[in-house]
């Protein structure tokens, strides 16, 4: 028999449009809760709500879960039910953080789009309105039309603050902060990583920061894995921040770390005399003009 591997591919495929019927039907989502943190303070701030399949399926983790919905047409049913499993077990929780709910802007021009659903959802699971940051993200896997102005107005109106996630990510990143003016932004992790040794990611953050101040527009870190990148980022005055260091997306979520470890070991200092000793001790000083 000769080998056909289009055959293979299209089994697979079979297999896993069954998988997502099975989950979708049966409501098989399990959000987990990734701790966010006021890096000053070392408290808790909120959480992001990320989503998985069951643990024992091919479509456990996100990337699969949303290929197949994309390659079945299902994807805005899966938005559907991503919205609604994550408030319901948010609720169950009983915490009183602000919580990060990923919106697909794609969604508001699907047919299936049923305006005021979240507002909905949130009253009968008595959570209060103003507890909820709608994020969205040019990255998301169902916008092919990336973020709109008409998103935004759509959530800003019932009330919601906004998120842009992944800054830096994409070219328009700074035209659609000019334009959308959102709450917050997400600095993406690339620009986190290794951060304390690269000079020019830390001109790229201390940027953000500053554009952040002026607007009013609180500035958040993704992707903290390093103590030395927490420090260069507290350094640099951004005041939230995620990441396994700080804490993994979990069912039950827990700070890995206590506030005394995460605050600034100078905190009791001002702001510019923790900043001055700091970048004292790193490479690179010159280049931003910090000699």
């Amino acid at each position: 028999m000769q080998f056909n591997p289009a055959q293979i591919n299209d089994s697979q495929q079979m297999a896993e449009r069954l998988e997502l019927t099975r989950i979708l039907e049966q409501a098989l989502l399990y959000p987990h809760f990734q701790p966010i943190i006021n890096l000053q303070t070392g408290h808790l701030f909120g959480y992001e709500a990320l989503i998985r399949g069951p643990e024992d399926s091919p479509l456990h983790r996100p990337y699969a879960l949303f290929q197949a919905a994309l390659q079945a047409g299902r994807e805005l049913e899966l938005e559907h039910l991503c919205r609604q499993r994550s408030l319901e077990v948010f609720a169950q929780l009983g915490s009183d953080a602000t919580l990060f709910l990923n919106v697909s802007a794609a969604w508001l021009a699907s047919p299936a789009h049923q305006p005021g659903f979240t507002l909905d959802l949130l009253r009968r699971l008595g959570i209060p309105q103003q507890q909820v940051v709608i994020e969205l993200s040019e990255q998301h896997p169902f916008d092919t039309s990336g973020l709109t102005r008409r998103a935004v107005e759509h959530y800003r109106s019932m009330g919601f603050r906004i998120a842009i996630d992944d800054l830096g990510t994409g070219y328009s990143d700074l035209k659609l902060w000019s334009e959308l003016q959102p709450e917050y932004v997400k600095i993406d992790q690339h620009f986190i990583r290794d951060l304390d040794r690269n000079p020019v990611k830390r001109e790229f953050v201390r940027s953000i920061a500053r554009i952040g101040r002026s607007l009013r527009c609180q500035v958040l870190a993704e992707g903290i894995e390093q103590m030395s990148e927490l420090r260069a980022l507290q350094a640099l005055g951004i005041p939230c921040g995620q990441g396994y260091l700080l804490g993994y997306p979990q069912v039950r979520p827990e700070v890995a770390l206590m506030p005394q470890q995460i605050r600034p070991p100078l905190h009791r200092r001002s702001g510019q005399a923790f900043r001055r000793a700091f970048w004292s001790r790193l490479p690179g000083r010159s280049l931003l003009g910090l000699d």
